[in-house]
């Protein structure tokens, strides 16, 4: 066989073997490049999946600040005549304590304790949304012992007082005053608070009015 013709076929084996590495070679090199840029490819709007991350913490953050400003101190020592600014988890409101009397009878009847006490109470909206003035102030109580329980409002059970109670929806800026009947025991010091058991919740800030039994005998 002429030696010119066996070259040739060497030469036109080794052209082949060198274009199809080439081609395995470009295949590889377009896989790697398809699964980076799948890699980066933008979750929303251009955002990539790393940024969204770092955007949902920083909102959870300011919306973990916001509610730390919105907690509300404890008041623990307000008088008559003081105003407690009240913070919840679905209401912020003041309410003042303008004035309380002890009450011999109601509706013709003696109190199934010591006495009767009627609070003059003014409850302001200071937050955005609408709120019930009777579900506000029935966050508080009357007790003659910060350690004992307490009674609740009962104006509104009583021909005397059903009128006078407090009641109403009250938009943003708005206020409305009424009176808030309690029965309790008379003690030297003696509390208006918001409910233990609400208080202990951390879902709205304490506070306390203290007042003695000589500023309710009028």
């Amino acid at each position: 066989m002429d030696n010119s013709f066996l070259k040739g076929l060497v030469l036109m084996k080794k052209t082949t073997t060198l274009m199809a590495t080439s081609i395995f070679m470009g295949s590889l090199l377009f896989t790697a490049c398809s699964d980076s840029d799948v890699n980066e490819e933008p979750t929303e709007e251009g955002t990539t999946s790393q940024e969204s991350t770092n955007e949902n913490a920083q909102t959870n953050d300011q919306e973990e600040e916001t509610i730390g400003e919105n907690a509300g101190e404890d008041q623990m020592d307000l008088k008559v005549g003081d105003t407690a600014i009240m913070h919840s988890n679905i209401s912020s409101f003041e309410f003042t304590l303008n004035s309380v009397e002890m009450v011999d009878e109601v509706d013709g009847e003696m109190s199934d304790l010591d006495a009767f006490v009627a609070a003059s109470i003014t409850i302001k909206n200071i937050g955005d949304e609408p709120i019930d003035a009777k579900e506000n102030a029935g966050l508080f109580e009357y007790t003659a012992n910060l350690d004992g329980s307490g009674f609740g409002d009962q104006a509104e059970y009583t021909e005397e007082y059903q009128g006078d109670a407090i009641e109403g929806e009250l938009a943003p800026g708005e206020e409305v005053t009424g009176t808030a009947l309690y029965t309790s025991y008379i003690e030297d010091e003696n509390y208006i608070r918001v409910k233990a058991g609400t208080a202990g919740t951390g879902l709205i800030n304490n506070a306390v009015f203290t007042f003695s039994e000589d500023e309710l005998i009028k």
